[in-house]
């Protein structure tokens, strides 16, 4: 009895997370107040039930937990806002239609234009970017092509099956800090589990394009470019810059897509300069990694040392390069605040509720909970991942929530805690594109604002797959 009164207070912040965001459909800041304050409350009972930290300890480590999740945030939020600023002054200048219609042009077979979206163009700029943005870009490429808003919006959402490394990786940049791995360390092993993954959805992409007959014709080439896509990010991870994994794998894909198609292309002026502001990011990141500047940007605070400055720097760029004036630029920058502004809220919260859940030693009841499953831990480490980001709508949140736990249950089995974090980052990244707040930006792309439900049922299947293979890759590695 007292065992499930344990595990029942500690679990009662991930209860209310899924009431609030799921039951009551609540916003996600508002669903990570609740949560916050639920994980504080069952600290508070931890005292009595599980010999939590008491007395003078319980406030030193409520403040470390507090600290350390606003310092996490802090990076996390600035590489958002540049990210943001970036897309919004890109789109200001008239950037993001310009690549749209040389798209067009480059392929008319909407089949095969939809594979080169969901796991070219969707997973490029979704790490340059993160948070769902690569929808808003990836819908008007797929409604100009001629699909339904419904295909369009649930194409576009697969377009994120590269989020580990959304925004240049701030939800594993999480992952890594409460797995106590590197960023490099827990990159690489979420790419080496996304190898089959990116396949699974440029093949479900060409099925949901076309039905059957668009799948018998394209299947091959989509098959092979989601192979090339898997297999760039995991290159780039091991060797490159881990943060652009994401971004090299579509950039791969893309390039293998328009080599095929260059006859296409004669007297047709490629997008160079709408593109220019994201290979000056590519350079700037290259610089920041190391030599002098890296050392003079962690100099300056550890938060600029990520990739933040280097969006905004392009960003600002984007801006003169496009001309974009000071009243289109200040609209871009209103933009920016409103779409981020919400994400903060709950990226934030979330975060901090993670924090307290793991100084409290929640983490470790539920953890010893789950340590009952045995040998078969494996098989439900996807699950939580997958719940975590269907619930917080980014893999930040997800892994700040679940992310203690995973770590703590592995440790307590003896798995290997590299593989279960890996496990739990890619499955929160795949199920986060199922999220209510990504879902309601798909839906408002496409004219489909009230029909949430049709887009989550039908992006759901390719999804529910990778969870599966997730789950294999977890019991026999």
């Amino acid at each position: 009895m007292v065992d499930i009164l344990r595990l029942s207070v500690a679990a009662a912040p991930f209860v209310v997370a899924g009431v609030v965001l799921v039951g009551l459909r609540r916003s996600a800041t508002l669903s990570g107040v609740a949560t916050l304050a639920a994980a504080v409350l069952a600290a508070l009972a931890g005292v009595y039930l599980w010999s939590g930290p008491g007395g003078g300890e319980f406030l030193r480590a409520m403040v470390g937990a507090l600290a350390d999740g606003g310092y996490t945030s802090m990076r996390v939020l600035y590489v958002l806002f540049g990210g943001l600023l970036l897309y919004n002054l890109l789109r200001a200048g008239g950037a993001v239609d310009e690549v749209s219609r040389y798209l067009g042009r480059l392929e008319p077979d909407g089949v095969r234009l939809a594979v080169l979206v969901v796991v070219g163009v969707g997973p490029f700029f979704e790490s340059v970017t993160g948070f769902g943005v690569a929808v808003v870009i990836s819908a008007p490429i797929l409604l100009a092509a001629g699909f339904s808003p419904l295909r369009a919006a649930v194409l576009a959402s697969w377009g994120q099956c590269a989020v580990p490394w959304g925004a240049l990786g701030v939800g594993t940049v999480i992952g890594a800090d409460l797995a106590g791995m590197t960023f490099g360390e827990l990159s690489d092993a979420s790419a080496f589990l996304s190898l089959p993954l990116f396949v699974v959805f440029a093949v479900s992409a060409a099925l949901l394009a076309g039905g059957k007959g668009g799948l018998r014709r394209a299947w091959p080439e989509a098959a092979v470019l989601g192979g090339v896509a898997g297999v760039a990010t995991l290159v780039n991870s091991l060797f490159l810059v881990p943060e652009l994994s994401g971004a090299a794998g579509g950039i791969c894909a893309a390039a293998l897509f328009v080599a095929r198609r260059r006859a296409r292309l004669t007297g047709v002026a490629p997008p160079v300069r709408p593109l220019l502001p994201y290979a000056l990011l590519v350079a700037l990141l290259a610089a920041v990694s190391a030599g002098p500047a890296a050392g003079y940007l962690e100099r300056m605070g550890p938060v600029l040392a990520g990739p933040g400055t280097p969006l905004i720097l392009s960003g600002a760029f984007a801006a003169m390069l496009l001309g974009v004036g000071p009243d289109r630029a200040l609209r871009a920058l209103r933009g920016t605040l409103v779409q981020w502004l919400p994400t903060a809220g709950a990226v934030l919260t979330f975060v901090l509720a993670g924090q307290v859940v793991a100084a409290s030693g929640a983490a470790g009841v539920l953890a010893s909970g789950a340590a009952s499953l045995g040998p078969l831990y494996p098989l439900a480490a996807p699950v939580f991942g997958a719940l975590g980001g269907a619930l917080a709508g980014s893999n930040a949140a997800s892994n700040a929530l679940f992310m203690p736990l995973q770590a703590e249950s592995a440790r307590a089995l003896g798995e290997p805690v590299g593989l279960v974090a890996a496990v739990q980052n890619v499955a929160g990244s795949q199920a986060s594109m199922l999220a209510p707040q990504r879902v309601v930006l798909a839906a408002t792309a496409t004219g489909l604002v009230g029909r949430e439900g049709e887009i989550v049922r039908s992006a759901l299947p390719p999804v529910t797959v990778c969870v599966g293979i997730l789950a294999i890759l977890g019991l026999v590695t």
